[in-house]
């Protein structure tokens, strides 16, 4: 209790807010010595150099008893700069989580005041300047935001006074922090770091999808809307319900698409790794001699010999296998043509010619017997074998191309062997 510098006035006075110039008091104040005249309300208290903010609010009888004697005069600073020291830390819970969190506590005439001012979500105000400052940030794939407070819970509480109750409410609003919240995770499969994001929303806050906006409120009743849908880049986004009006959006990193090597490369998405695999490469044919083999009677035969580039391979030979991820059912790669081998054979009073299943370029076998054979007749003959479709070992085959459902979208995985040394 304070006593005014003038005896007819005694004051009362109650502190709302830490601030000594946002107090709400009331003066008892005799009739008899400053007159039963009483002011009209919103008057300037007469005190102007100690109370230069402060206009009557209030007026009713001190007693009963003596009610044209002593009077209560209420005063109240309208207006208030409340936000310089009505801030506290504190942590808000909403649908179980935890946020960092300002509570602001403000005094507000109950004829002004109005639940829905400010709008839930609304940014908090800058006050004291710089002390919440807030900053212009840029996520992972180049969107741009602001973590800054925002105003999430708000709740009334009453004034110890029965008179200051009935015309002032007292209105806490709780501001989080509205910041993204990451988690990382090692995805073992690509071998590469994927990244889960959450950013909390006011049900009114709004998403554009397809350049139509759409508050969150509707989109999360929604689950057809394409906002839900899997990217092509690998995102996926979700839910949750928090509290009546807000809402955890979760944006996942499936499959990341965006990684870079340490060149820079792109490999999101992408793998590889070397191994081996059993394979089989038919021989490949070298050249066909015919060697001359005279008798005693002077009679001229001829004896084939073949030579061969390769012999043939069976066993373990070098493989890559790479894969990749996309949304949409991929276009397979072509698979290298199986090697096919033929064989080739020519039979003549002559000689026989039997070479077994090889891979070779055109052959062409000619016979002539010529004028002086003793048995038969002059004969030529020529007989054309086509190539094969390979003529050599390839230096490698795409031996395997397949595609399936994977996380969403399709896994495509290619499998290539290498031709073994020749050597």
């Amino acid at each position: 209790m304070a006593l005014n510098p003038s005896p007819q006035r005694q004051s009362v006075v109650t502190f709302p807010t830490p601030n000594v110039n946002d107090i709400l008091f009331y003066e008892s104040v005799d009739a008899e010595q400053v007159g039963t005249d009483i002011p009209e309300y919103g008057s300037k208290h007469p005190d102007s150099k100690k109370w230069p903010n402060h206009r009557l609010v209030h007026v009713e009888a001190a007693d009963p008893k003596q009610q044209n004697r002593y009077y209560r005069y209420y005063y109240a600073a309208d207006q208030l700069d409340q936000d310089n020291d009505n801030w506290s830390h504190t942590e808000a819970d909403i649908g179980g989580t935890k946020f960092d969190a300002v509570a602001r506590d403000y005094v507000i005439r109950r004829s002004e005041f109005n639940p829905e001012l400010p709008a839930m979500g609304a940014t908090m105000p800058n006050v004291p300047v710089d002390k919440f400052p807030s900053s212009a940030r840029v996520d992972e794939l180049g969107h741009n935001y602001n973590d800054t407070y925002v105003l999430a819970q708000r709740k009334q509480t009453p004034i110890n006074d029965k008179v200051l109750n009935g015309l002032y409410v007292i209105e806490q609003r709780v501001y989080v922090k509205k910041v993204p919240i990451y988690r990382l995770d090692f995805d073992e499969f690509f071998s590469q770091t994927n990244y889960t994001k959450q950013t909390l929303m006011y049900a009114t806050e709004q998403v554009v999808v397809n350049a139509v906006s759409y508050p969150i409120s509707a989109l999360a009743k929604d689950p057809n809307s394409p906002y839900w849908k899997l990217t092509t880049g690998g995102i996926l986004r979700t839910v949750q319900q928090l509290s009546d009006n807000w809402y955890a959006v979760t944006k996942q990193q499936v499959v990341n698409t965006t990684a870079t090597d340490s060149a820079g490369n792109v490999v999101g998405g992408l793998y590889g790794y070397n191994t081996t695999v059993n394979f089989s490469f038919p021989p490949v044919l070298g050249d066909i001699y015919f060697d001359p083999w005279e008798k005693r009677s002077g009679a001229i035969t001829f004896s084939p010999r073949v030579t061969y580039l390769k012999g043939a391979y069976r066993g373990p030979c070098k493989a890559t296998v790479s894969g990749s991820w996309s949304l949409n059912q991929p276009t397979l790669t072509g698979l290298t043509k199986t090697m096919q081998p033929e064989s080739i054979a020519v039979s003549t009073p002559y000689f026989n010619l039997r070479v077994r299943e090889t891979l070779h370029g055109p052959v062409t076998v000619r016979v002539d017997n010529g004028t002086e054979d003793e048995t038969y007749v002059r004969t030529a003959g020529k007989y054309d074998f086509d190539a094969t479709n390979h003529t050599d070992w390839p230096p490698f085959l795409i031996v395997s191309s397949t595609s399936k459902k994977f996380r969403g979208g399709y896994l495509k995985e290619d499998t290539i062997v290498y031709a073994p040394p020749s050597t």
